[in-house]
């Protein structure tokens, strides 16, 4: 461990566009922790800025009783030790009633009793590692499913539904990876054959001799990870291999998957990946915001309505907090409001309500082919 802190960097938003010399006295601040660089940073940026559309909106809507919210962005780098910093900060500041955050698995498991000692309320739009809410923590809440329900949901897809039998499974070597491929692996197994499991590194870019080292008797590629997989498709399809890919939801990203792909995505047997929402435009409202959004930021890739979605849950907990303890809410009062609270969004059909654990019963699973430069969903998975 190093001698010194890791180096954060810290994004202050005021949203209602005034400079920070104009912030009222009174403000409410929601943390927003997740991957502003790094090869995770397509799924962190897009968080941020879908967190601060929804701040944005609220503060122009007339905010909090003349309280006004302010997004505090920090980039933990995708990476558990720094992620762990990021939340000691957020739980430092006493303006904090709330975090966003965190995208990956492993850095989520990590903060989760960070935010826990000091009883601030995490939701994470997307880290789907069972542990993230499995370690017993009361103010942790996942907007997203499950890794034990994506895994095995594909893998009976994939049995079940498009006939394959022998799967080749590998991983990113993440929690979110590993934990996914874990789940895929006993999934598969009850009605086909894993054939191989292999591993590959973040970062890794040349997959050449990777997939010369293949076993030649499989007729579908899983993989668990993010960025790697346009890579490994792209190489496959370039060593003649025809065999269906598929991918978590992980690989539900235009800019990071479909675009690196260079094409390979339509090749041979084509792709299978999750989507952890439904179409935008498929659930009311969910069309008008990627307009929006789209107005401010330009296309959205993947996780931007559960982002979205998961500011606005944020955001009325503490407003209904807020009429039941004057002047201020406490920390505790937040969560205690999120557990009690139904909120409609725009991500899921049904609304969002949380388990014992933290989980949201509305949380549904998507099966994507790729035509042309876009994801299109083709099926639902039940559990």
């Amino acid at each position: 461990m190093p001698s010194r802190l890791p180096l954060v960097v810290v994004f202050a938003v005021l949203v209602s566009g005034q400079a920070a010399a104009q912030t009222p006295a009174k403000v409410v601040k929601i943390g927003i922790g997740g991957p502003l660089t790094t090869t995770s940073a397509g799924f962190g940026v897009e968080m941020r800025q879908a967190v601060e559309l929804a701040v944005d909106e609220y503060n122009g809507a007339g905010g909090l009783d003349g309280t006004r919210v302010i997004a505090v962005a920090i980039d933990d780098k995708a990476d558990a030790e720094v992620g762990t910093v990021v939340a000691k900060s957020f739980c430092d500041d006493p303006a904090v009633l709330g975090v966003v955050g965190h995208v990956n698995s492993g850095v989520a498991i990590a903060t989760g009793k960070v935010y826990a000692d000091c009883g601030l309320a995490m939701i994470t739009p997307m880290a789907s590692n069972p542990k993230v809410t499995e370690s017993g923590f009361s103010t942790t809440f996942r907007l997203t499913n499950r890794d034990d329900r994506k895994g095995p949901g594909l893998a009976r897809y994939l049995i079940q539904k498009v006939g394959k039998k022998r799967a080749l499974v590998v991983d990113d070597g993440t929690a979110y990876g590993v934990g996914l491929a874990d789940q895929f692996v006993a999934g598969f197994s009850s009605g086909g054959t894993v054939v191989d499991r292999k591993s590959v590194k973040v970062g890794d870019q040349n997959f050449t001799e990777f997939v010369k080292a293949w076993p030649k008797d499989f007729d579908v590629v899983f993989f668990a990870g993010i960025r790697e997989g346009a890579l490994i498709l792209k190489e496959m399809r370039a060593q003649g291999l025809t065999q269906l890919f598929s991918c978590g939801d992980g690989c539900w990203d235009t800019k990071a998957f479909i675009l690196p792909a260079e094409g390979a995505a339509t090749k041979g047997e084509g792709v299978r990946v999750l989507s952890a929402a439904p179409a935008l435009g498929a659930v009311p409202g969910s069309a008008e915001f990627a307009a929006r959004y789209a107005a401010k930021y330009g296309p959205i890739n993947n996780y931007a309505a559960s982002s979205y979605d998961s500011a606005r849950v944020l955001i009325a907990a503490i407003e209904k907090a807020s009429k039941s303890r004057k002047p201020a809410p406490t920390r505790a009062d937040v969560v205690a409001a999120l557990k009690g609270l139904t909120f409609q969004g725009i991500a899921y059909a049904k609304p969002v309500q949380w388990t014992e654990k933290g989980d949201n019963t509305s949380a549904v699973i998507f099966v994507n082919v790729v035509e042309g430069d876009r994801f299109k969903p083709i099926d639902q998975i039940s559990d």
